[in-house]
C-alpha cells in the first residue's frame, strides 16, 4: 500500500548495511502516527528506482504517486519559515512537504543558517516529514478491512462482549471501516474505538 522510491544517491539513507537513519524513522512516523490516529500503516516498501534521477524520491499510495522530491545525502535543507534573514548559498529549492523557500547547503553553514533563522534538517528528516505527512493526510485510504479486524481483535481482548454484541450482529464490518473512515477523513482519531 505505501511505497517509498529513491534515486541511486539516497540509497544510503534507506540502507541498512551503510546504516540507514531513515529506516529508523519511518519505524518512528508509523508508531506515532499509531499512538496518534489510533491504527498502525502498513509498512513501507522502499526501494531503488533507476529511472529517477540520482537525488529524487517519490511517495505512492497504492501504486498511485502522491509526493516526490529531492535530497542531498551530507547536506542540510534550510527552510526560509519567513523570518529569516539573508541568504545563503547553495542549491535553491521548495521545501517538499511545505512548499516553503529553501536551499540545500554544506554541513559547514548550518550554524550560519541557524542563527540567521533558517530551519535546518538532514536529508532523512526531510524525507521523513514528507511520508508522514502523506501518510496522515491519506490515513483514512490506508484504513483497510484488515486493519479495522486488526482493531476489533486488539479490543476484543479487553472487551470481548462489547465486540460479540456489536460486530456482526448490530454492524457489519464494512459498515464500521466506512463509519471509521470517515472518522479519519474529518482529521479525528480512532483511538478510543471502544467509545
Amino acid at each position: 500500500p505505501i511505497g517509498l522510491e529513491v534515486g541511486y544517491r539516497l540509497i544510503p539513507l534507506v540502507d541498512r548495511n551503510q546504516d540507514g537513519e531513515l529506516l529508523r524513522r519511518i519505524r518512528g512516523i508509523r508508531k506515532k502516527i499509531a499512538q496518534e490516529l489510533g491504527f498502525l500503516v502498513p509498512a513501507v516498501h522502499i526501494r531503488d528506482n533507476l529511472e529517477l534521477k540520482p537525488n529524487q524520491y517519490r511517495i505512492q499510495l497504492k501504486g498511485v504517486d502522491v509526493g516526490a522530491g529531492e535530497a542531498y545525502t551530507g547536506q542540510w535543507l534550510a527552510i526560509n519559515p519567513g523570518n529569516a534573514v539573508g541568504s545563503l548559498a547553495g542549491t535553491r529549492t521548495q521545501d517538499p512537504t511545505f512548499g516553503q523557500p529553501a536551499v540545500w547547503i554544506d554541513a559547514s553553514l548550518r550554524d550560519q543558517a541557524q542563527a540567521m533563522g533558517y530551519t535546518v534538517v538532514d536529508s532523512s528528516t526531510v524525507v521523513g516529514t514528507h511520508i508522514s505527512n502523506i501518510l496522515q493526510n491519506h490515513a483514512a485510504e490506508l484504513l483497510g478491512r484488515e486493519e479495522v479486524q486488526q482493531l476489533l481483535d486488539h479490543i476484543g481482548k479487553e472487551s470481548p462482549k462489547l465486540v460479540e454484541d456489536l460486530v456482526p450482529k448490530v454492524v457489519q464490518i464494512g459498515t464500521l471501516q466506512k463509519v471509521l473512515h470517515n472518522l479519519l477523513d474529518e482529521g479525528m482519531h480512532i483511538r478510543d474505538i471502544r467509545t
